[in-house]
């Protein structure tokens, strides 16, 4: 007990410190004198986040094969849950079993509840992954030095196709269950044992989007719905850029998202990705053209809509689910 209350503590530090290393060694006092001149506008960022929230939480429920939740009950909830995810020690892991928990507790079937849960967090990751997908072709086709098809346009529409093709090939591979046969191929390749229960969960996750593979034309809209999501990330990028006087095209902010996100996922054991977040938005924001003061400044805003949106989260889900819970008992 005292070795996890350390390790949790040693993982913050640790964050925090990296969050002042990327202020000072890259963005310095100019990147938060871009927050201070604007901070009574700042909340407009809350406003700026609900389209995400909104996308995540319909794309979950289009999932579930019974109206057991409505959109109400599916936004707090996704609210809640992301929310959690963040603050808890153990990462944005632990905001997809909050998202069961309260499913069940609602009146969801847990089977049903475990299910949209994977299936949606299969969206998740496969829409973030399109996206990044595009926003590199588009980087790659839109620079001249690189470019195959130079003087048109053209490359957004040959970045489509690919999106289309890469959409048909994972479908497929869901429908032969290519993650099960992965799994028991280096099950018996690898010579060290993996444990029992991970490979059970992984086996119950292919399984899982086995399942949503002959609801193909649920699953597509779904997945639509999940990439605006994504897009939406990239629109409180852009409406935080303009609070702090900063113009920026709309496909950079995309490349931001998409990139810090995709960044951000690899180290989703690092509780709010802390540190890494600050240094992925500096990057990504150096390489489409942002200075490391405004970007960092992004990166900043992130965190405050974070604390904006947070805040009310927690208290809703005292309100609306613990006290309930222990006035039932």
């Amino acid at each position: 007990m005292k070795y996890n209350y350390f390790k949790t503590i040693l993982i913050f530090v640790l964050g925090f410190g990296a969050i002042y290393w990327v202020y000072k060694f890259f963005a310095g006092p100019d990147s938060l004198n871009y927050i201070l001149a604007h901070k009574e506008k700042l909340f407009i960022l809350i406003f700026a986040h609900i389209p995400t929230l909104y996308f995540d939480a319909l794309s979950w429920k289009m999932l579930m094969k019974k109206n057991y939740l409505g959109i109400y009950w599916c936004f707090i909830i996704t609210w809640v849950s992301q929310t959690g995810g963040k603050v808890m020690p153990t990462g944005n892991v632990t905001g997809e079993f909050i998202r069961m928990y309260l499913s069940v507790k609602k009146g969801m079937k847990f089977s049903e509840a475990s299910s949209t849960v994977i299936g949606d967090l299969a969206l998740a990751a496969f829409s973030l992954l399109l996206m990044s997908i595009f926003s590199l072709m588009i980087v790659i086709f839109s620079n001249q030095e690189f470019s195959i098809i130079k003087g048109d346009n053209r490359y957004l529409g040959f970045s489509i196709l690919f999106l289309i093709l890469a959409s048909m090939i994972f479908c497929i591979m869901i429908r032969k269950r290519a993650l099960k046969y992965l799994i028991r191929k280096s099950y018996k390749i690898v010579s060290f044992k993996m444990k029992k229960k991970l490979i059970s969960n992984l086996i119950k996750f292919d399984f899982e989007l086995y399942l949503l593979s002959f609801r193909l034309k649920t699953v597509f809209f779904a997945l639509i719905v999940r990439a605006l999501g994504w897009v939406g990330g990239a629109f409180e990028i852009f409406i935080f850029l303009l609070i702090i006087g900063v113009n920026v095209e709309i496909m950079d902010v995309v490349i931001i998202e998409s990139f810090t996100a995709i960044m951000r996922a690899m180290a989703f054991f690092v509780p709010a990705g802390l540190g890494v977040q600050e240094f992925a938005f500096v990057l990504v924001g150096n390489f489409v053209g942002l200075t490391s003061p405004i970007a960092f400044a992004v990166a900043i805003g992130r965190r405050i809509r974070e604390l904006l949106v947070g805040i009310p989260a927690l208290l809703a889900w005292y309100f609306l689910f613990k006290k309930n819970y222990n006035s039932t008992n």
